[in-house]
């Protein structure tokens, strides 16, 4: 699924809910809120990446990559099922370590 793709299915969700691994201490450590969360969700403005990580029980997975900064991207982990998002973790990702990742991918390719 590419972004645009994704920001359809963004738009018509209907709740989002918080998985036990994101609500444990590292969250708290990582200085991300709830409330950070559901709005890149519900916004999707600053959605700038995608990755399929294929199906679970709980729905199917992606990882969602959110631009916060100039330096820093959000980087949140969701499964998808029925118009409703799970947050399974989140964390802050250097802008640097996603265009190395995007260089390696396309060596691949």
């Amino acid at each position: 699924m590419d972004i645009s793709e994704m920001k359809i299915v963004l738009k018509g969700i209907e709740s989002v809910t918080f998985s036990k691994h994101f609500s444990e201490e590292k969250a708290k450590l990582r200085g991300i809120t709830e409330e950070e969360i559901k709005d890149s969700i519900n916004s999707n403005q600053k959605l700038v990446g995608v990755e399929d990580q294929g199906e679970e029980p709980k729905g199917h997975k992606y990882a969602l990559l959110f631009s916060k900064s100039r330096k820093y991207d959000l980087r949140v982990v969701v499964s998808l099922k029925d118009n409703k998002v799970n947050v399974i973790t989140s964390h802050i990702q250097n802008v640097k370590r996603r265009k190395g990742y995007e260089k390696w991918l396309e060596k691949l390719k």
